[in-house]
């Protein structure tokens, strides 16, 4: 990686600074940071942190659950227990004992990588590795941390106003103005009274010492930092006249955000028109297409060694080569070229998903480890990677189903009830955008709301839905039943 070394101090290369430099590089590996005899470990897909390991007993995702509220001191005792039993992480202890939901174990998991990783800006000294040995799975997206607001926190928390003074101290006397990416950034800081004050100085007239007079916040000084680092304020050496016309730099944008509803809409316009205009497959896309169905008939069945399809006693270099070589064939845009239908290619989402999940795992010795024990376990081990790569499929099509596009949003919601089917809202998802697209499938989402209701009968929303559902199917008693349901269980329900 350009301008980025495998390892240094971080009193010469900041924190914040070398997060920067990773996302700018798009890096994949693994950061490593040590204090004394602390060390936090930090998985990065496409420059920005995924997941995070801690070797301090204390810091525990059942103690960080304890810390919420969410969990009691003697549910966390269980859950140990269990962990000890079963050689099994915490996520899947907590699943396994009916303590936390899919959804709130995504979020906990989420929450974990940020809290660690701020936690490190409040160290006064410490040292850096990188190791580009190990990539991310292609799918091991789900944690990934909101770059600037992580920024934002770790100084605002941390730093002291001295300390961003000094680094922003040689822009003292310049002129600044907002660059053609500010609203970008600014979307994703959290604001106060001090940071309005500061943009609202940035006119090119007054200096970039005045502004940041009226950043009089902790707050608002940490974004100010953030701003400048990511480019977001332009800085000219003079001061503007009536004359001088603002301009703004074209600077390359950090996206940080999951697909838009925007560029899912014309991938699946595009690859609707590939569809049509290709009527006759190869026998290699025919075969391909039989395989993928039979593997997502028995996903739940096969073990991560049967998706990369080697042997339990495969070493590293045959794990990235069967993982490499599965990608390969099963990546989305290889399915495309190949004119595989579209219903086979939602298929295809799951089941490379799981493969990118297994590699994920099995790439890992610790995680491999404790996989294997599972094999060994009678009781069956929850897969937290299938749950979350689950997840942020649903939350993808949640994006799509919002903004109307439901058709996209099927594309989504399917392989996330493939890969995760026991979870009541992504079943309801699925039959909701099944009956809004256009043309409505509603005996299958009939059938999908009904199994939304049987998994969680508490939800209004649920039977409310399926109402409108069997309504359609001319199922006007059945209809007239779930309606009843949703009102017994929120009166205002229309």
């Amino acid at each position: 990686m350009d301008n980025v070394p495998d390892s240094g101090d971080l009193e010469q290369t900041p924190l914040p600074c070398l997060l920067l430099d990773l996302y700018r590089v798009g890096f994949d590996g693994t950061l490593r940071l040590t204090q004394e005899r602390r060390e936090k470990s930090f998985r990065f897909q496409a420059g920005l942190p995924i997941t995070a390991e801690s070797n301090r007993v204390g810091e525990t995702l059942g103690l960080q659950l304890v810390d919420a509220g969410t969990i009691s001191r003697s549910d966390y005792t269980q859950v140990v227990e269990q962990v000890e039993k079963r050689g099994c992480r915490e996520g899947t202890a907590l699943l396994a004992l009916g303590l936390i939901d899919p959804k709130g174990l995504f979020r906990a998991l989420k929450e974990q990588v940020r809290r660690r990783i701020v936690e490190c800006f409040g160290w006064p000294r410490g040292r850096f590795q990188i190791d580009r040995g190990q990539a991310a799975a292609a799918e091991a997206q789900p944690f990934r941390a909101d770059l600037y607001a992580l920024l934002q926190e770790g100084i605002e928390s941390h730093w002291s106003a001295e300390r961003i003074l000094a680094d922003l101290a040689g822009r003292a006397n310049l002129f600044p103005t907002r660059a053609a990416r500010a609203a970008r950034v600014e979307a994703r800081l959290a604001s106060d009274a001090g940071l309005q004050a500061f943009l609202g100085s940035l006119d090119g007239i007054q200096p970039f010492w005045k502004a940041l007079q009226r950043a009089s916040t902790p707050r608002a000084m940490a974004a100010v930092w953030v701003l400048d680092a990511a480019g977001a304020i332009d800085y000219e050496s003079a001061p503007r006249t009536s004359a001088n016309q603002p301009t703004t730099r074209e600077v390359p944008e950090i996206e940080i955000l999951v697909e838009s509803a925007e560029r899912s809409t014309q991938t699946a316009g595009t690859e609707e028109r590939e569809i049509q205009t290709a009527r006759v497959r190869s026998p290699e896309a025919e075969a391909l297409q039989r395989e993928i169905v039979s593997k997502c008939d028995h996903l739940e069945k096969l073990s991560h060694y049967d998706l990369l399809g080697i042997e339990l006693t495969a070493n590293a270099r045959d794990i990235k080569k069967a993982y490499l070589v599965a990608a390969k064939v099963y990546h989305p845009d290889a399915l495309a070229r190949l004119d595989v239908e579209s219903e086979t290619r939602d298929r295809a989402n799951a089941l490379f998903a799981a493969i990118g999940g297994a590699y994920s795992v099995l790439s890992n010795p610790s995680q491999r480890a404790e996989y294997d024990a599972s094999l060994r376990d009678d009781q069956p081990e929850i897969d937290t990677e299938r749950l979350a790569n689950a997840e942020t499929l649903y939350r993808k099509g949640e994006i799509l189903m919002r903004a109307g596009n439901f058709k996209g949003a099927v594309e989504f919601f399917r392989p996330a009830v493939q890969l995760w089917p026991e979870e009541a809202a992504y079943q309801a998802g699925l039959g909701w955008a099944l009956f809004k697209q256009m043309p409505s499938e509603a005996e299958a989402a009939r059938e999908h709301l009904a199994k939304a209701t049987e998994l969680d009968a508490t939800d209004a929303q649920h039977w409310f839905r399926l109402s409108l559902v069997l309504r359609a199917v001319n199922d006007n008693d059945g209809a007239s039943q779930a309606l009843e349901r949703a009102r017994q269980i929120d009166p205002s329900v229309a």
